[in-house]
């Protein structure tokens, strides 16, 4: 007899589908919370709303981008999960060891609102792929993850380090806090804040190598307030500062904001 796939699994694939077809603005830049969102988490969750970003990674414009949630979990806890621009799976069935594929996908950097920077060379959209590795007390997560860039896009690799503590502020509402820090291979500081002879040649910011290195630590916080049984809000807000040549490429320093912020809310359905 064929065993039936559940349908709570089928949409979960389709939305997972939806994620890599879709790309463009609507999974911008850097909006990953998910070092925070495994904490816990037993139901199976979709949800859509909405969020503020900057225009490129080290802007100081914003713009709206919608923010998509989906988290689909086994009874033996392995899950998948896809929040923000960052799809993971769970292919340990531990309640302390999570462990599996991650895919990142960050969009491309053209058309954007500062005219200098917008006259850079366009760097196309990113697809990370990688792998992450946490563990899991009952209110702490401790996780790592890398993933290396398979779209010819930026051709480098990040490495996320992230801690998250949740607590319950009533019967309905939790609230989780995080804390997490990116290191960026060479390849990937030079296409997002380098500036080559040509680049500066059209722009007029002086030329500027990006090296290999930490190049941001965050902080943020999320707060899932629970209407009904099945409807709830995820409110979600991080503060990232840019380091060392991230921070100092003209692309920030002179024209944009090492101080980067993100707030974002998300109509979610539980079942």
């Amino acid at each position: 007899m064929k065993k039936q796939i559940p349908y709570s699994c089928k949409v979960a694939v389709f939305f997972s589908a939806l994620f890599l077809l879709a790309g463009g603005p609507a999974m911008a830049r850097d909006i990953d919370v998910t070092a925070a969102e495994g904490v816990g988490l037993k139901q199976t969750v979709l949800g859509l709303g909405v969020a503020a970003i900057p225009d490129y990674e080290g802007s100081d414009e914003y713009e709206a981008a919608p923010l998509l949630q989906v988290r689909f979990n086994w009874t033996n806890n392995m899950y998948f999960s896809l929040l923000g621009n960052t799809a993971r799976a769970n292919l340990i069935p531990s309640d302390s060891w999570h462990f599996g594929p991650l895919l990142r996908y960050r969009a491309e950097r053209d058309d954007v609102e500062n005219d200098r920077v917008d006259r850079l060379e366009d760097v196309d959209a990113a697809v990370e792929a990688g792998a992450f590795l946490s563990y899991n007390l009952p209110n702490w997560v401790f996780s790592i993850s890398a993933a290396q860039d398979v779209a010819d896009a930026h051709d480098g690799y990040v490495v996320d380090l992230g801690a998250g503590y949740r607590h319950k502020l009533q019967d309905r509402t939790m609230l989780t806090l995080f804390v997490q820090t990116t290191y960026a291979s060479e390849d990937y500081m030079d296409t997002y804040f380098g500036i080559d002879t040509a680049d500066a040649a059209r722009s007029g910011l002086n030329t500027f190598e990006a090296d290999s290195e930490w190049k941001d630590v965050g902080v943020g916080v999320l707060v899932q307030h629970n209407f009904s049984p099945n409807w709830g809000l995820l409110g979600a807000a991080k503060y990232t500062k840019l380091l060392g040549d991230a921070s100092d490429s003209p692309i920030v320093d002179e024209e944009g904001e090492e101080n980067q912020g993100l707030i974002g809310f998300i109509l979610n359905y539980r079942f």
